[in-house]
């Protein structure tokens, strides 16, 4: 839990619950942005981030460029759990011109560099990042099915055990822990943003007991998938 002050960016990854309450009055800049690259991986699968920052004095000119830009591409409520529950990727730049559309992608760039922890690992040879990079599609692209550590490593062309140790100095997680983290997020989103059973949800993250999903749920996210789908406003 985050308590908000003047002055500071806050970044908070889809499908995570949310909710403001402030005795004052607030006034907020509130950017909703898709962090989904071109093979289909998510930012967050390759490096670490932070969740709060402090502003920079250009960061306050920014904001104010982009609505300058995009008049009409405001967000129409403050309430963050309206957006936790729709998909709004629909609203995007496609009307928008070539040099708006530039601009607006920089700038969403730069902001979002305040929140990037640290740079990959240096010893990891590019190489090493490129077959990387192969696995994380894999794994991103099959979470409905069983993915085994074999199939991983004879992607990223090496033994298991190299693979492993590769795998955790660049995402600091052990190849299964990062596929079950993977497993939570997108039964955070099913959810939050569909009616699916409990049952449903689990076999289309790639869990094969409900049981064993459950338990990975709270263990990872604190509450149970049930607790967490009432909070979003889905019972």
């Amino acid at each position: 839990m985050h308590q908000l002050k003047p002055g500071y960016l806050y970044l908070v990854p889809s499908y995570t619950l949310c909710g403001y309450h402030c005795v004052d009055s607030i006034s907020q800049y509130y950017l909703h942005f898709s962090h989904q690259l071109s093979d289909g991986i998510k930012i967050f699968d390759r490096i670490s981030i932070k969740s709060e920052v402090k502003a920079l004095d250009i960061d306050y000119l920014l904001f104010e460029r982009l609505l300058e830009i995009n008049p009409d591409m405001a967000l129409k409520y403050s309430d963050p759990n309206v957006y936790e529950q729709r998909n709004w990727t629909t609203n995007n730049m496609s009307t928008s011109s070539n040099s708006v559309q530039l601009e607006t992608i920089g700038i969403l760039k730069q902001l979002f560099s305040r929140f990037i922890e640290g740079k990959l690992n240096e010893k990891v040879n590019l190489k090493t990042q490129y077959k990387l990079t192969n696995v994380f599609q894999h794994i991103a692209t099959h979470l409905y099915r069983e993915i085994k550590l074999e199939e991983l490593a004879e992607i990223a062309c090496c033994s298991k055990d190299h693979f492993s140790r590769q795998f955790k100095r660049i995402t600091g997680m052990l190849p299964n822990d990062y596929i079950n983290s993977k497993r939570i997020e997108r039964a955070q989103e099913l959810l939050i943003t569909t009616s699916k059973t409990q049952k449903q949800i689990s076999e289309e993250a790639g869990f094969n007991s409900q049981q064993y999903y459950t338990r990975i749920f709270k263990r990872l996210i604190g509450t149970t998938p049930a607790e967490y789908r009432k909070m979003g406003g889905l019972i």
